[in-house]
């Protein structure tokens, strides 16, 4: 009677074991540049299910074992918030169109994950979804079918080893069809609905969201070339776009009361991102 009691504490055992003998170590991050520029690639037009498709293509200057990490931490959060369970879909391949290279959960960080790459490869090419919220139970939607927020940091995987500020990233997105787009992010192209920006530091790129919409409007809040102040505002509808003038003094009289207050203006450029909306979820950045 007592030998399934055994099997099973015996199984146990070796089950401990082999979680302890997977376990793998993650460098500590340094303060060195981590090598070539990540591209990222998200595709942000698929409104009816609610998912950005990314792509991100990482160079790699030796084989051997690499750790990819999904923030933890994220810009105005207080705790490791960094929903690493709304990632889905992973494939990671030996560049574009290579053979396919398996990847390994680490069993105790469960934001990190481990690869081998093998020799001869110059660039891991990596494949997933963000699924995010439909309705507000689920937590903060970000993407509805008039408008959207893109927060690059919950849509990107980063090389472990390095401060964020040591890796630089060169983004994009595609938008839905027609649709208009703000952000503080530098040397924005357009071809068609795809939109490039300059390469960034990690940490800015994470501190540079972006939104998009179907109704848009900008207004010029200061308008010196050397540091201007613009007030981007999406909405639901176009008639919630009009502003009052004595709404956009106030905002013009915020500037010019920060300039008076710190006697500088310590940013090239002010992009202020505002969704009149009821169906996008809040945020206080």
């Amino acid at each position: 009677m007592k030998r399934p009691l055994v099997q099973l504490a015996t199984a146990l055992a070796f089950a401990c074991s082999a979680v302890g003998a997977a376990a793998e170590p993650i460098p500590v991050p340094q303060d060195v540049p981590y090598p070539g520029t990540v591209r990222l690639e998200v595709d942000a037009t698929d409104l009816d299910h609610r998912i950005f498709q990314v792509r991100e293509t990482l160079p790699v200057d030796a084989p051997g074992p690499r750790v990819l990490l999904y923030p933890k931490w994220l810009p105005g959060n207080h705790s490791t918030t960094g929903p690493v369970e709304l990632l889905a879909g992973l494939t990671i391949t030996a560049g574009p169109g290579g053979p396919r290279i398996e990847w390994r959960r680490d069993p105790e960080t469960m934001h990190a994950f481990h690869v081998d790459v093998p020799e001869g490869v110059a660039e891991l090419v990596l494949s997933f979804q963000f699924i995010t919220p439909t309705a507000a139970g689920q937590g903060r939607r970000v993407m509805t079918p008039d408008l959207l927020g893109l927060h690059w940091e919950k849509a990107l995987l980063y090389p472990a080893g390095h401060y964020a500020r040591q890796i630089t990233i060169e983004p994009s997105v595609r938008l839905p069809a027609g649709w208009e787009f703000a952000s503080a992010l530098d040397g924005a192209t357009r071809s068609g609905d795809t939109v490039r920006f300059s390469p960034v530091r990690l940490d800015q790129l994470g501190d540079s969201p972006l939104y998009s919409g179907r109704y848009y409007q900008r207004y010029d809040l200061y308008t010196n070339p050397r540091a201007p102040v613009r007030l981007n505002v999406f909405a639901d509808r176009p008639a919630e776009l009009e502003a009052k003038p004595g709404q956009l003094e106030a905002h013009r009289a915020m500037v010019r009361e920060e300039i008076a207050l710190f006697g500088s203006r310590h940013y090239a450029h002010y992009d202020f991102l505002l969704a009149i909306t009821d169906n996008l979820g809040g945020i206080g950045l």
